[in-house]
């Protein structure tokens, strides 16, 4: 079909305007993605301006500049309080000024008193000298009061550490087995003997009433710590161990690790802050023997690895649900067959 010279459309005769309005937004949309491929961009136009619009889209939620700023401002001021209050403020008791001067006045008064009479001047002459001199300005002297302490329910140690736990005693009486002995706290005691240590960790293997034993700060070093894994396979009533601020190497933890899968009462185990590294390959084999015990609940020690981490992680947390479906099993049964 040709079209005559009269059917020809003039493009001055097109209202583009007209055209593009009656067009909804997804038509629009699609004329622009044809145009952009039809069309090439303008090399005078900046490349930034060439690409189309790409940041479109839906808010994930609300957002005021002026709370932010003020959350800001309230977390700073908070954190300077904090700052604030940690230094300590004195101790002397608020005095007033009025008592100073009085207490002042009434020792310059009694000092007079004490001149011997010569020495005393005469009344003529001190009306002179009054009328003379200018008034003196009121002197106030600063006389520090410090408030006894309230030092009566403060135990005194005679060791730095503050720790007074008889060593010769305790040890006397995990080897006899005394049930009142439930915890052995010898954290931070200063110059244990190693071979002291050693009668600790070997007199706990058939020990049945320690529950907790923290020896955090005592100089464990090597052969302690292998002493300690011997110790785990043997011992079924320790549930806390904590061995923090020591010399233990990896190899010591490892061989704590490896004894776990012997012991089934250990739920929580401190060994962080050592002063040998552990390195990389004793994380690793960490997480691995790990995987062999199905008790250990909470873990002192942070990961330099993230693999291990995140597996020990799992590992943890695999623990406590079976945990806490072994506890809510003895509930039912005590609740519907006791």
């Amino acid at each position: 079909m040709k079209l005559s010279k009269s059917n020809k459309i003039c493009p001055s005769d097109i209202d583009e305007d007209e055209i593009l309005a009656m067009l909804s937004p997804e038509e629009l949309k699609e004329l622009q993605s044809e145009m952009d491929v039809i069309i090439a961009p303008d090399e005078n136009v900046p490349v930034g301006q060439r690409q189309k619009d790409q940041t479109e889209k839906p808010p994930t939620g609300t957002f005021d500049h002026r709370s932010l700023v003020d959350y800001l401002y309230w977390e700073k001021e908070s954190n300077r309080m904090l700052e604030e209050e940690r230094v300590p403020a004195t101790l002397l008791p608020k005095v007033d000024e009025k008592d100073e001067t009085d207490k002042v006045i009434d020792e310059e008064n009694t000092s007079e008193d004490r001149l011997p009479a010569q020495e005393a001047p005469e009344a003529t002459d001190t009306n002179e000298t009054t009328d003379k001199l200018p008034p003196k300005e009121e002197r106030k002297i600063n006389k520090l009061k410090i408030p006894k302490l309230a030092l009566d329910n403060i135990k005194m140690t005679s060791r730095p550490s503050g720790n007074e736990t008889n060593l010769e005693s305790t040890l006397d009486k995990i080897r006899n087995n005394n049930p009142s002995v439930t915890e052995v706290n010898l954290n931070n005691i200063e110059n244990i003997p190693k071979e002291m240590l050693l009668d600790y960790v070997n007199a706990l293997k058939k020990n049945k009433h320690v529950k907790t034993f923290s020896i955090a700060n005592t100089g464990v070093d090597e052969n302690i710590a292998f002493s300690l894994a011997n110790m785990l396979r043997e011992n079924r009533s320790i549930t806390t161990l904590n061995i923090e601020s020591n010399f233990i190497t990896g190899k010591g933890i490892v061989a704590i690790i490896r004894c776990l899968q012997f012991n089934e009462t250990l739920t929580e185990l401190r060994f962080h802050n050592q002063r040998h590294m552990l390195g990389h390959h004793a994380e690793m084999e960490i997480s691995r023997l790990l995987k062999a015990n199905n008790t250990l609940l909470k873990m002192g020690y942070h990961f330099e690895q993230p693999g291990p981490r995140m597996v020990v992680t799992n590992l943890l947390t695999r623990n406590l649900d079976l945990f806490i479906r072994l506890v809510s099993l003895d509930y039912l049964y005590l609740k519907f067959y006791l």
